[in-house]
């Protein structure tokens, strides 16, 4: 069936009706659509095959706004409308704006979902989080962004409605377990084969694991044996003097990176964590990593927040981590200052600080991280595989001071 797209402008021919033109010419740049805290960049050369210059009279007839379409955009422009009737002389083509932002609804809308948790032996058997439904008004949206374009803007927001679950986590359970309370996110785009395998065990160690309030979280702990019985591959692994070599779990950083930051982002106190020997593309921006490695290195947090968190780690593509921690907001404000890289060397040595600003209670508390990292020449990747019959734990400990 051919999908229809509805007729937004008709041309005027009417004779001795007056043109106002209101619309400037392309800025020759990006634009940029937001919503929330999201942004969708549109790239000059899509921007400019927007231009066209038209004189038209618009019909509109998909979410017609209250007011006329030329009031509409006379009273966004600051101007007031005209008694006699008019056309409007512009520089965008109306029907393409409207194609694009259709195309990108697709990436936004969504339906609503009411929220499910289950508890069985201490941990998430099933959670299903709420979701708040959205749908695109594509019409005023598009309107919005050529209202933009005229005045020379290079951005515009959505028209977004939203329709919240009818129930809340909170009704769920008795933890509190009530709200998305951080989220760490990570990229591991280029990875190989066993790196992904190794990437998607180890989040299943952590899926729907319970920290009470009080307890202090170690990844090592709820990682596990790192051994083939456990799924592991083996996948290259920073290892000390020995250099980078393939050894079981190689990967399993990029699930700890994801953690910290997500406690990072929840304000919790970070009592253990070391970065990698050397800076890592899949965990840019540097300064933000965390390594582990049973026995040697681990990542450790405290929940101080008066409910239980859940931690609920998921790929939302095939080359995104994301770890959602729920629970109960009490209030405290996070600031995650942009990480500073500084002493970058040639040979790829560099430092790094990232730090954040907690305010509970009337108190802040200021944390900051520091990251060395040495030149990846140090640590040349061989070939050779380390067999592992047993955890790392009882024969493969890296020496003092080395990390994975």
């Amino acid at each position: 069936m051919k999908k229809l797209i509805p007729t937004i402008i008709i041309f005027t021919a009417l004779a001795f009706v007056p043109t106002k033109s209101v619309f400037a010419a392309g800025m020759g740049g990006d634009f940029t659509f937001t919503f929330g805290q999201q942004a969708f960049t549109v790239p000059a050369e899509t921007v400019n095959s927007w231009t066209g210059r038209q004189t038209v009279t618009p019909n509109p007839t998909l979410n017609p706004p209250a007011i006329s379409f030329q009031n509409y955009l006379l009273n966004f422009l600051g101007q007031q409308a005209p008694t006699q009737n008019f056309s409007l002389s512009y520089n965008y083509d109306l029907n393409a704006i409207y194609n694009y932002v259709q195309n990108l609804s697709n990436q936004i809308n969504a339906t609503s979902t009411e929220p499910e948790l289950t508890i069985q032996n201490n941990l998430a058997a099933s959670f299903t989080p709420p979701q708040t439904g959205t749908q695109v008004d594509v019409y005023k949206s598009s309107l919005n962004a050529l209202a933009a374009l005229a005045t020379g803007k290079n951005s515009s927001e959505l028209a977004v409605y939203q329709t919240p679950p009818k129930n809340s986590l909170a009704q769920t359970n008795s933890l509190g377990i009530n709200q998305l309370i951080g989220e760490g996110v990570s990229g591991f785009a280029g990875s190989p084969n066993n790196r992904r395998h190794n990437i998607a065990v180890g989040i299943e160690k952590f899926k729907g694991l319970l920290i009470p309030p009080g307890a202090t979280f170690s990844f090592d702990d709820n990682l596990g044996p790192v051994t083939a019985d456990a799924g592991f591959l083996p996948e290259l692994v920073i290892k000390g003097s020995e250099g980078t070599i393939p050894e079981l779990g190689g990967g399993l950083c990029q699930v700890s990176t994801t953690t910290f930051r997500a406690a990072m982002h929840a304000g919790l106190p970070i009592t253990d964590r070391r970065n990698h020997a050397y800076a890592v593309q899949y965990y840019s921006p540097q300064g933000t990593d965390a390594t582990i490695y049973p026995g040697s290195a681990d990542l450790k947090f405290i929940n101080n927040t008066p409910g239980t968190i859940l931690i609920w780690p998921y790929e939302k593509d095939k080359n995104t981590l994301v770890y959602d921690f729920y629970g109960t907001d009490d209030g405290r404000q996070v600031t995650l200052e942009k990480p500073v890289v500084y002493d970058r060397k040639p040979d790829g040595s560099m430092k790094a600080t990232w730090t954040r600003i907690v305010t509970l209670n009337g108190q802040t508390a200021t944390s900051t991280f520091n990251s060395v990292y040495q030149s990846p020449a140090l640590f040349h990747k061989t070939e050779s595989f380390v067999s592992a019959t047993g955890t790392p734990v009882s024969g493969l400990k890296m020496p003092a001071g080395k990390t994975q």
